[in-house]
């Protein structure tokens, strides 16, 4: 194992160049994640998420992080998940979100869409054409228009998911009981590209072991290279924003060992992180 990043390792998460000091955390920061107004769409009257504070002269991955912890009823991934299909359709509708139905089977999938376009500036690289691994549930739309207007200020222009619908799809250590990709309310991101150009891998810019924590001050880099510190960074910035329910690493086991898993399921009151 390499030497710990040490404060004057990090770099600006959005430019990649050093800035000079942190700006004031947010409310989402401070244990009082963002929330959505039920009666709006979710960007509206401030209820986007906030951006984290880009830290130059501190890793923002070390701060003190929970990685199992309960969410209020204002956290956006509960309030997305328990969305009924009606409601959600009129939350993309109101946000005029690029997407177009879903024409074929989707068994498991309350209103199954495509994406037509980028979101909030992100573009999301996903599966198309006939294939089923890109359709989305419309609470997950949502949820991708949280983690972009989150992505975007942070300077990540892309992001590549390889698959979010797997139909049947189980989890492993619990018998038959069903993935959220069988619900198409789940992402696999695989590599996330900054507006400098440069490209983020989750397989070789993770730098850390299965079993190590993803989040907080316990976290040891491997190897720190800024583009492992990018991506922590951003990781660990969409698990403070609660946009997911839960959130698996490279560091949960080896089938994770390429990809972040994120996913969102009602009547959830807690996050896991791992």
């Amino acid at each position: 194992m390499g030497a710990p990043v040490r404060p004057t390792d990090a770099v600006d998460i959005g430019s990649g160049a050093s800035t000079g000091a942190a700006t004031a955390a947010p409310s989402a920061l401070a244990g009082k994640p963002p929330t959505l107004d039920a009666g709006t769409a979710p960007d509206a009257g401030g209820s986007r998420a906030d951006a984290p504070p880009v830290y130059a002269n501190e890793p923002f991955f070390t701060r003190p992080f929970e990685a199992r912890r309960s969410l209020p009823e204002g956290a956006p991934a509960r309030q997305i998940a328990n969305l009924s299909p009606a409601d959600c359709k009129r939350r993309l509708s109101a946000l005029k979100l690029p997407v177009t139905p879903w024409g074929g089977a989707a068994k498991g999938v309350a209103t199954p869409l495509r994406l037509s376009g980028p979101i909030a500036g992100v573009h999301f690289v996903i599966p198309g054409g006939k294939s089923p691994y890109g359709v989305l549930d419309c609470r997950l739309v949502l949820a991708l228009h949280q983690l972009a207007s989150l992505l975007e200020p942070l300077g990540v222009t892309r992001v590549q998911i390889d698959n979010a619908y797997r139909p049947a799809a189980k989890l492993p250590t619990r018998g038959k009981q069903l993935s959220q990709h069988a619900h198409a309310l789940a992402l696999d991101v695989t590599r996330l590209w900054l507006k400098s150009g440069e490209m983020l891998v989750v397989e070789t810019d993770w730098q850390g072991a299965i079993g190590e924590p993803a989040c907080g001050p316990e976290v040891r880099l491997h190897e720190p290279s800024e583009r492992a510190i990018r991506l922590r960074n951003l990781f660990c910035a969409i698990a403070e924003a609660v946009l997911f329910n839960h959130l698996l690493t490279p560091g949960h086991d080896t089938a994770h060992r390429d990809h972040f898993h994120l996913d969102l399921k009602r009547d959830t009151t807690y996050q896991v992180v791992r």
